[in-house]
């Protein structure tokens, strides 16, 4: 399996993608940085001129590097697979004296370690960013504390669990046989993981997460699911 992996990476170019998260996460630590130390803060109430709703650093940093890295894996697990599909390269893969179930769980499980390793050391330097940077007057609280364990444990957690619901739109993706489909929904499902009904947000809801986390790997387990019967698309 892991021959298999290490081939997805060669054959679909990681490095590419590598200089494309690295892009993202530098751009995300600029801007969380400019929010954090930049923006103007009233004399009189000693709070944020603006985005008064934003609690503090950590919750923002969550947001918005899920949304990129949930949007990432969907992109390249729709060029792993769904694109592989398209141009037929998966047809000469399928060729080859390996199981189709194989070949198809060692594409999504490159995207998934990739993703994870990627979404949680981008995590670990924008929090270290804005840790070493804590001298200077925030206008929020950073709302963690690195020096603990359970801080470090967290960040790889929500990584698995946010990379892991990537399954989902791979799943709506291979039944609609549309890379477009793959980017959408995965667009959809943040929207609903963080979406506002009147006061009620689902944001802080914890329940959602586990269920969404649970159903993603229902829909891993069907992508991969009767692959040997099924016909090249």
């Amino acid at each position: 399996m892991w021959k298999l992996i290490r081939l997805e990476w060669k054959k679909n170019h990681t490095k590419k993608y590598i200089i494309n998260q690295a892009i993202v996460i530098a751009v995300l630590a600029l801007l969380l940085f400019a929010m954090c130390y930049y923006i103007p803060i009233d004399t009189e109430s000693g709070m944020p001129d603006s985005v008064p709703e934003i609690e503090n650093m950590a919750l923002q940093i969550d947001l918005l590097t899920n949304l990129s890295f949930l949007i990432f894996t969907s992109v390249m697990l729709s060029s792993f697979i769904i694109n592989a599909y398209k141009n037929k390269t998966q047809s000469l893969m399928f060729s080859y004296p390996i199981s189709r179930k194989k070949i198809i769980l060692s594409q999504m499980m490159a995207v998934w370690i990739f993703c994870v390793a990627a979404l949680s050391l981008g995590k670990l330097f924008i929090y270290l960013l804005l840790a070493l940077a804590s001298g200077v007057k925030a206008g929020f609280p950073l709302g963690y504390d690195m020096a603990s364990v359970s801080f470090y444990i967290q960040i790889i957690v929500k990584a698995i669990i946010t990379v892991t619901m990537g399954f989902i739109p791979l799943y709506i993706g291979k039944r609609m046989k549309s890379s477009k489909a793959v980017i959408i929904s995965s667009f959809l499902l943040f929207s609903v993981m963080n979406g506002n009904i009147g006061d009620l947000t689902l944001r802080q809801n914890m329940i959602l997460p586990v269920l969404l986390f649970g159903v993603s790997l229902i829909c891993g387990y069907l992508t991969v699911h009767n692959v040997e019967k099924e016909d090249v698309m």
